[in-house]
């Protein structure tokens, strides 16, 4: 690792360097928010509301591709992380090279089971008359080269392990700003709709992989993806699977959630579909910023806590937490207040503006919260405690919010509706906390961990 990476992660006051690895996280998020914000925004300047619809509907698959690149891109940064900490930068090369093959071998299996099994999974995806030509054109191109989303995400996924932030932001500015140029092209001034939406996506995400390999091909590296490097073995799987399974059940878990939402607001109408889009997007923009917040800690704690300096570790936590719960407060205040007016920007439909608007004041409530459950559950994935992370993971979307979706609609209707998601947030972060008073009972005041990072 460069003299100075190590001098951020090791010795810079710990606000300060939280500030510097969060930022580029941030700004990279948000940039990725204003891509899909983009997405459906030049959609609705078409004014079909069934367009909007099938960009919400298709959501579910980028969280299934989020989900695969997640197993890799977490799994494989956490025990990176803790190998540079560790001082075994072979096995974090050897890891490296591991991890970016398997991602690939896994987006092009995906291609292929997507493609065989396209009308059912329209089907399942809650798709009516009106909105199943639009999903399946967007779908479609997305599929074709779902290898090249996976790559971008574990790629910006190994550049963060080492602390690199602004590099991995890099790609997404380069990869985000094209699509957005695109977008404009694509769909207003050319008219292709949907399809150009799909195509504007895919240019910029090959682009931003590109940047990343030129990054790993060039000298700024101590990672590599070189085949000589390629050695899967069962201490490596276990500890990348361990923690990158259950980040890629969030992520899998929350597309099939997204799918019985969307199953669910058919009942009310497409109105409430696009609305629920729209919402998503919105509510996005904070929940990727207090995502940045916790990437960019990520490399952070994993090292210190691969060095065993807990104190330091312990630090970075609380400051964490209260930049992540500062930013969540402003925008959700600011959401808040303008509900009804955001979603007329984006579609020109009063009862879709309606209903989102009473989506999303219910949604922003427990939004705060997040930034406490995100910290505490980064914490769990950069120090390897998979089973913690797990059982997060396994409570929002699985145990609390399908149940509670399925109970409060049938009990309240559409108010039930609206108010699953954020009972059960609340519901997960007393859950969180609780685990992470658990986890800091059982975590020493400091420590000589490079050893038990070795492998076996």
């Amino acid at each position: 690792m460069k003299a100075a990476q190590l001098e951020l992660l090791e010795k810079t006051p710990v606000p300060a360097a939280i500030l510097r690895l969060a930022l580029p996280s941030m700004f990279a998020m948000l940039v990725q928010v204003i891509y899909g914000l983009t997405d459906t925004f030049f959609i609705g300047r078409m004014g079909d509301a069934n367009m909007v619809a099938a960009i919400a509907l298709a959501m579910p698959f980028a969280m299934l591709i989020q989900a695969l690149g997640n197993i890799f891109a977490i799994g494989g940064a956490s025990y990176i992380s803790r190998q540079l900490g560790a001082k075994n930068y072979d096995e974090a090369k050897r890891t490296t090279a591991t991890v970016f093959y398997l991602s690939m071998l896994s987006g092009i299996i995906t291609t292929v089971a997507v493609f065989f099994l396209m009308k059912p999974v329209l089907t399942l995806l809650g798709t009516s008359p009106a909105t199943r030509g639009y999903t399946q054109a967007y779908l479609s191109i997305l599929t074709l080269f779902s290898f090249v989303q996976i790559l971008q995400v574990v790629l910006a996924g190994l550049i963060r392990s080492e602390g690199a932030t602004r590099q991995a932001m890099n790609g997404i500015f380069i990869g985000t700003g094209l699509n957005i140029v695109l977008d404009y092209l694509f769909i207003l001034r050319w008219g292709w709709g949907v399809e150009g939406a799909a195509w504007a996506t895919l240019a910029g995400n090959a682009c931003g992989v590109v940047y990343y390999l030129f990054y790993f091909k060039g000298k700024r590296s101590l990672l590599s993806l070189s085949l000589r490097y390629w050695g899967p073995d069962k201490h490596m799987m276990f500890e990348v699977l361990a923690i990158g399974l259950p980040a890629a059940l969030n992520a899998l878990i929350m597309s099939v959630s997204h799918i019985l939402t969307n199953n669910i607001a058919m009942r009310y109408g497409d109105e409430t579909i696009a609305a629920n889009g729209i919402m998503m997007r919105i509510v996005g923009i904070v929940l990727f910023l207090i995502m940045g917040i916790s990437q960019g800690y990520q490399p952070f704690a994993g090292y210190n806590y691969g060095a065993g300096n807990i104190k330091r570790l312990k630090k970075a936590f609380w400051v964490t937490l209260g930049y992540a719960v500062g930013v969540a407060v402003f925008f959700c205040c600011v959401f808040y207040l303008l509900s009804n007016q955001v979603f007329l920007w984006f579609l020109d439909n009063r009862e879709v503006a309606r209903i989102g608007s009473l989506m999303l004041r219910a949604f922003l409530i427990a939004i705060p919260l997040f930034g406490l459950h995100f910290t505490i559950a980064m914490t769990f994935q950069a120090t390897g405690k998979a089973l913690l992370a797990f059982m997060i993971v396994l409570a929002r979307q699985c145990v609390l919010f399908i149940p509670f979706l399925f109970l409060f609609n049938a009990w309240w209707g559409f108010e039930g509706y609206i108010w699953a998601q954020p009972v059960a947030d609340v519901t997960t972060v007393l859950l969180s906390v609780s685990l992470f008073v658990y986890f800091l009972r059982t975590l020493p005041n400091s420590r000589t961990a490079a050893e038990s990072f070795r492998p076996s």
